[in-house]
């Protein structure tokens, strides 16, 4: 039997680890609404009145009011990092699509959907809960902010994205 040296069998191990252990997603941990506030802002504001007025989905694809169907070209071609322009165009598209409910109804007490979410939300188990409370978000809104029922629902979705935006981890 064939002995390998020391080296061969690490750069081996190293190998089979990188083989089996899945890559993250791209812009998984990173928060696009941070990297959005410090790129992207001066110029186009808020990303979500920005994504409501500026663009739109036609067929399952987002595009611009200026770039068309060459929205993902543009976006690699004006500052954005390659591996965040998915990811961006996937949080700007659910932006473009979904009415301003947090800023309507919440953000008058608890700021921007992703200052909430990064301080004051959490996953546990799956289930979206507050930090301090360790309460499922889906019962505290039945009771607080004035929702009405329909509406909890879809919130809880919205924040949960959020979090994952701002790459918070459970």
């Amino acid at each position: 039997m064939k002995r390998w040296s020391v080296g061969v069998r690490l750069a081996t191990m190293a190998l089979m680890a990188m083989i089996t252990v899945p890559a993250p997603a791209a812009g998984v941990g990173r928060d696009l609404h941070d990297y959005w506030d410090g790129r992207c802002k001066d110029c186009h504001g808020d990303a979500g009145p920005f994504a409501r007025r500026t663009l739109r989905v036609e067929q399952g694809r987002l595009v611009g009011t200026h770039h068309g169907a060459d929205l993902e070209q543009f976006l690699r071609n004006h500052y954005l990092a390659d591996e965040l322009v998915a990811p961006v165009m996937q949080m700007l598209q659910a932006q473009a699509t979904a009415s301003p409910l947090f800023k309507d109804k919440c953000g008058e007490c608890h700021g921007s959907a992703s200052e909430f979410a990064r301080k004051a939300l959490t996953l546990r188990d799956g289930v979206l809960v507050g930090r301090a409370s360790q309460r499922p978000v889906q019962d505290y809104l039945r009771r607080h902010g004035g929702l009405a029922p329909e509406q909890v629902g879809p919130m809880v979705k919205t924040l949960e994205r959020v979090l994952g935006e701002v790459g918070a981890k459970p």
